[in-house]
């Protein structure tokens, strides 16, 4: 993205945020729906079951909602939505002492929705080599497999996952070194490989509903 781009992003996020202070609740769909992708991927470096996960994002909106008066566009948004995150996924563990859980059970397996034209056979190859990913993945530490998940997969920079982490850019570099290092070499194609771990259509729109109806209800319009 040009520098114009990211400005004029920026700005409508601002309007946006704005909007939604001013008590245009229905607005926040707008910047859930921008980042659920991004958020998914977050939480999902910490936790892997899947009911779990999104129980965190929605605790994370809430709060992000709840809180936005404090945001002082000092960062980007995503930056700040990604720390809340992270820290509502460590919280829950720390709560839970939640345990590894193998991907092979039912309730982890990642649906992949894919939106282009493909025959059985290639369709087939192309959710088993997802999956595979997947599993690979999972089995990086749980801080390389964060800096790899926001890098390679998300493509976020290094100076934004330095932010997010609150981490020194050398640190962030180190981990993502060792995360691809940890790594088969098979998996270093991973990069631009950008449909795994994806929060498809029906769980964003899963999401949106339950935020929204809870705002709707906490903070009825007047």
């Amino acid at each position: 993205m040009n520098a114009s781009k990211s400005t004029n992003t920026e700005l409508n996020e601002a309007l946006i945020i704005q909007h939604v202070l001013n008590g245009e609740i229905d607005l926040f769909e707008l910047l859930m729906r921008k980042y659920n992708q991004l958020l998914y991927r977050t939480i999902r470096s910490y936790v892997d079951i899947e009911n779990d996960v999104e129980d965190i994002m929605q605790d994370t909106y809430i709060k992000a909602f709840e809180k936005l008066y404090q945001f002082k566009h000092d960062a980007r948004f995503s930056t700040w939505l990604v720390r809340i995150g992270i820290n509502e996924a460590l919280q829950k563990k720390r709560k839970s002492k939640y345990q590894a859980i193998s991907l092979h059970q039912e309730d982890t397996v990642l649906q992949i929705e894919d939106r282009t034209i493909m025959n059985p056979e290639l369709k087939t190859m192309h959710i088993e080599y997802s999956n595979f990913m997947e599993k690979a993945i999972d089995e990086l530490p749980e801080k390389y497999k964060i800096v790899y998940m926001l890098k390679e997969v998300e493509g976020l920079g290094i100076s934004e996952i330095s932010s997010c982490l609150d981490l020194t850019k050398s640190n962030v570099k180190v981990r993502l070194h060792r995360a691809r290092t940890m790594l088969k070499d098979s998996l270093l194609n991973l990069t631009g490989f950008k449909n795994i771990f994806e929060f498809g259509d029906s769980k964003c729109d899963r999401i949106v509903a339950n935020v929204m109806e809870y705002l709707n209800k906490r903070y009825p319009k007047v």
